[in-house]
């Protein structure tokens, strides 16, 4: 990451972003860290999902790499194992899915692995790429049991924002992380900024010879 950082390294594999962000983020406390990016900017249009990730309050938490299902064929980016819920991370960064059934796939295997628990799936991706991947998987069947949501990288830059920092060394992570997106390219419009004069609706102007007069209304 440090490298990527100060441009002694490049790269577009989604495993290195994977292993940059998440392997910092799961230092922190869930409840204080990645929960305040999900509960505060993870999309879904199934009402359960904001219910789970409010009540998931876990601070202890163990993040698994690249978790494979008993037989081998079905690879999870990233899977988060929490008292109340388990939820699993499919990582995109300019590249589509494996296959078309790859996250009904995914969400089988997250079924087979949570015992009783509720299961989330989230897919983490550039804006419209996760949301049009979202929109056409939002309703398989699958997805009846396992909950989907998206969040979008520009979201987490945003999201870093909201994490609850409680010392010097989280503040110093999370600013390389915020630097670490914006590097790649993840920052959100927020419209045009341009300095012009404040209308006042009170004031109006005539014309006189060649020069503009101002006067009240």
């Amino acid at each position: 990451m440090i490298a990527e950082i100060y441009h002694k390294f490049s790269t577009d594999l989604e495993d290195v972003l994977t292993g940059d962000f998440f392997g910092a983020m799961r230092y922190m406390p869930f409840n204080r860290g990645l929960n305040q990016i999900f509960k505060n900017y993870a999309v879904s249009e199934d009402p359960q999902v904001t219910h789970i990730l409010s009540n998931a309050a876990d601070d202890d938490f163990n993040f698994e790499f690249w978790k494979r299902s008993e037989n081998g064929l079905v690879e999870i980016d990233g899977f988060i194992p929490l008292t109340s819920v388990e939820i699993g991370i499919e990582v995109k960064y300019r590249s589509g899915l494996s296959g078309g059934d790859q996250l009904e796939k995914e969400a089988q295997v997250l079924d087979e692995w949570c015992n009783g628990k509720e299961k989330l799936l989230i897919l983490i991706g550039e804006a419209e790429e996760a949301k049009a991947i979202y929109i056409e998987n939002k309703d398989k069947r699958v997805f009846r049991d396992v909950h989907l949501a998206y969040l979008s990288w520009q979201d987490i830059l945003l999201g870093l924002d909201q994490v609850l920092i409680s010392s010097s060394y989280e503040k110093k992570m999370i600013e390389d992380l915020k630097t670490l997106l914006r590097e790649k390219g993840f920052v959100s419009f927020e419209g045009f900024s341009i300095d012009q004069p404040v209308v006042d609706k009170d004031i109006c102007w005539t014309m006189d010879g060649n020069d503009f007069v101002k006067s009240d209304a």
